[in-house]
Parts: C-alpha cells; structure tokens; sequence
C-alpha cells in the first residue's frame, strides 16, 4: 500500500513539472472499483495521501477522497490538446538581444517570461509597447528561452 502511494505520489510530482512548464490543460483519470473519476488540472488545489485514501482538493473548496484500496490505474491525458503548435514565424521579428539588452515588440500588456533551461521562470515582465526593453545583463550566461504571448524563441545571453 505505502509502495503504490510512493509511486503515484512520483507520478504526480512529475506530472505537475511537466504540465507547468507545457502550461497545458491536463487531465487526470483514476480508475476506481466504481467507475472513473476525472479532474482537469487548474481545478486542482493540491492532492494528498493518507493511510488509505488519496485525497484530491479542489480550488472551488470540494474535496474528493479516493480509496487506494479501489485504484486500479491513473492516467495524466491532454484535455482539447490536438497537437502541438506551429512555432510562430514572427517570433524571431518580435525579439532580439543586444548589449544585454532584450527588445521585445509585443502589444503592451502582453507578457514576456524568460526560462531557464530548466524551465524555471527567471524574469517576468509585461510589455510596455513597441520597443519593451529588458535587461539581462544581469542574468547568469548561457541559453535562455523567451515566450512572448504564445511565441517562443531561443536567445543566447552571452
């Protein structure tokens, strides 16, 4: 019993790193004796274990107890997800580095994260218009990954 906690315990830790840095609409199914029960992912607070239930807390307030004893498999599903996108072709027009300097043209409000390549948000901030200047001079050297809106692109901070 404490085994099949561990593991879907690790399941779920996993998960959830890979569902952040995708910011994809997942869905998790559990299989149980008495049919199926499905959560969406946002709508997930946190999920704990006890002795013989896994505990599923809901950001409404609701909370789901599951008993271990009647989970049969857990499946992590992409929920509306057809595919994965084109990249943008713009992307490489809307940013560029120089100086230390990162130049985003984004509409303002739009907002620009920079990641690590260990997917960790390093630097958020929200466009100011045409020309939104970043310093990243600051930043460690190496690789880095700008999403601006929904287009990405590689940039070298050297």
């Amino acid at each position: 019993m404490k085994n099949l906690r561990s593991i879907i315990a690790m399941l779920l830790l996993a998960m959830s790193q890979v569902v952040m840095a995708d910011n994809l609409a997942y869905l998790i199914t559990v299989d149980e004796n008495n049919g199926e029960s499905s959560f969406s992912i946002e709508k997930i607070s946190k999920i704990t274990f006890d002795d013989s239930n896994m505990i599923v807390a809901l950001t409404d307030g609701n909370t789901t107890r599951l008993p271990l004893a009647g989970l049969s498999k857990m499946l992590f599903s992409e929920s509306g997800v057809t595919g994965i996108a084109a990249p943008d072709k713009n992307a490489a027009e809307q940013m560029r580095l120089s100086g230390g300097v990162l130049h985003v043209d984004a509409p303002q409000g739009t907002v620009v994260t920079l990641y690590n390549l260990g997917g960790q948000a390093v630097k958020t901030v929200t466009a100011t218009g045409s020309d939104t200047q970043i310093n990243v001079a600051g930043l460690t050297k190496g690789v880095y990954i700008v999403k601006v809106g929904n287009a990405t692109k590689k940039i070298t901070n050297k």
